[in-house]
């Protein structure tokens, strides 16, 4: 009981961040239904809206999609539309990457990241547009776990730019799981889904024992992302494949035009 008083006094001291609540559930919402992360919108909204340092913003935005790609994993889990064998796999080897990329936040140049990541995801971005004008889909309900050697380093270096940019896993997994190993765009989704949410608890676990995440937004962002991603799967069987892929795209290429400025600006001044 002490514990509960010790919450709501805590939600009423910092009330003046209650936007973040319905924020986060249509953030949250969309990237659980498209399959992409919340963190490509949240961590930019924090960095440059709420004037958050991008070491807070990054590590706050991840605990926020953390939340919802849990909450989203349990759902799509429901449905039974994950591809586990394939997703703990992807797991395994990508917290090798999280590990090095949460050192790698505080001791390299943040800019020289960014300029890394946006080339990356805006590339991301054009090859998913090319796909729904090309009409090409991932076609096949499993995949066999020996062809997981296809993509091996992938996610490795997805695990890196979650732990540094705040996004990375996910944007990175559901094309590979799509295009790279052919599977359906739905069960695609999920099972980035999933694999984010593994990784990005790891992530969090840190942060958090380093002190970077803000409590004080985090609280009303968690709730609502956690309602928006349960949302979420259950709009997207309702949504043309075409359509998600096309949100998709689009939020992506929002955080590498993003990324990308930031790291021109520290090249050329």
């Amino acid at each position: 009981m002490e514990t509960l008083l010790n919450i709501a006094m805590y939600i009423d001291t910092n009330f003046h961040y209650w936007f973040m609540f319905p924020i986060a559930i249509l953030v949250s919402g969309t990237a659980s239904a498209c399959g992409f992360s919340g963190g490509v919108l949240f961590q930019p909204f924090y960095n440059l809206v709420l004037e958050i340092p991008v070491v807070n913003s990054v590590a706050t935005g991840l605990a926020t999609q953390t939340i919802g790609a849990t909450s989203g994993t349990i759902r799509y889990a429901m449905l039974n539309m994950i591809e586990a064998p394939i997703g703990f796999t992807m797991v395994m080897l990508a917290i090798p990457g999280v590990v090095v990329g949460n050192h790698a936040l505080i001791v390299i140049n943040e800019n020289l990241i960014k300029l890394l990541m946006g080339i990356i995801v805006l590339s991301i971005a054009c090859i998913q547009i090319y796909n729904v004008i090309k009409n090409t889909l991932g076609t096949r309900m499993h995949i066999p776990i020996d062809e997981i050697y296809k993509v091996i380093g992938l996610p490795t270096v997805g695990g890196f730019f979650s732990a540094t940019t705040g996004t990375g896993v996910v944007v990175m997994m559901q094309p590979t799981l799509e295009k790279g190993l052919n599977l359906m765009t739905r069960r695609a989704n999920a099972t980035a889904i999933m694999v984010e949410a593994v990784a990005d608890i790891c992530i969090t676990v840190l942060n958090l024992n380093a002190g970077l995440i803000r409590l004080d937004i985090f609280v009303f962002a968690a709730m609502g992302s956690f309602i928006g991603a349960q949302i979420g799967p259950i709009i997207s069987r309702h949504l043309p494949i075409k359509i998600t892929k096309i949100v998709f795209s689009l939020a992506v290429s929002i955080i590498g035009v993003f990324y990308l400025s930031k790291g021109i600006k520290w090249l050329i001044s």
